[in-house]
């Protein structure tokens, strides 16, 4: 009970400093995630925040402007998200695969959102894109973390593995290249290729830190023979 009052609470005071515009991005985004990015239309955010249509388009101009704001916090809020499950890990190559457990979990939105956005809003794509680069710093940062602790070997290139494992990624979540049946299968598919890859690049040392790492953080996903 208590609990609860505190988070309502703290959910009431986060109110109380957001803008209306906050306000309705953060609504809009859940809608979008929720409901799909094609079925959610301006009418349906005015009248779920019980607001004016003529509101939303003073404050965004249109929906893609309200989208692309959207998906700005989206991001945001994983990376949010993911800064907090690393806050007490020490470990470079624990921080890196923590992480991309978290970027596999929520594959399955983020393919169905990317799809629905390159078919219908490829503008908000192409500004989007700016979050690819971010990403991809950051593993590579991880990567040369565990270089030099000795857990992948030195002749990694850690560019050219930044590369693989991003287009690994994207060629998986095109429905052209490869059609999951499901989220699971998705899921299992991305785990599969990206731990194979990576454990290849580990040395005896990095391989031990791996495989614990593994079973904590993936061990609940099935191999996609076994689907």
């Amino acid at each position: 009970m208590f609990l609860k009052f505190s988070l309502l609470y703290l959910h009431r005071v986060k109110l109380r400093f957001m803008t209306q515009k906050d306000i309705i991005v953060e609504h809009a985004m859940k809608m979008f995630v929720a409901q799909g990015i094609k079925a959610v239309r301006m009418d349906d955010i005015a009248q779920e925040l019980s607001i004016s249509k003529r509101t939303l388009y003073e404050l965004f101009g249109d929906k893609e402007e309200l989208l692309y704001q959207s998906m700005l916090l989206y991001a945001q809020q994983n990376k949010s998200r993911r800064t907090r499950q690393i806050a007490e890990l020490n470990d470079p190559l624990e921080i890196m695969l923590l992480s991309l457990r978290d970027m596999i979990e929520g594959a399955p939105t983020v393919s169905r959102m990317h799809r629905n956005m390159k078919r219908f809003y490829p503008r908000v794509v192409e500004k989007l894109r700016c979050d690819d680069v971010y990403e991809k710093q950051n593993l590579k940062k991880w990567l040369n973390y565990c270089v030099a602790k000795g857990y992948m070997t030195e002749t990694s290139d850690c560019d050219f593995v930044v590369n693989i494992i991003s287009q690994s990624v994207q060629g998986i979540m095109l429905p052209e290249t490869f059609e999951a049946r499901n989220s699971l299968e998705l899921l299992s598919a991305m785990s599969y290729s990206l731990i194979i890859f990576i454990r290849g690049l580990c040395t005896v040392e990095g391989i031990e830190v791996f495989d614990r790492c593994y079973r904590c953080y993936f061990g609940n996903i099935p191999a996609p023979n076994t689907l």
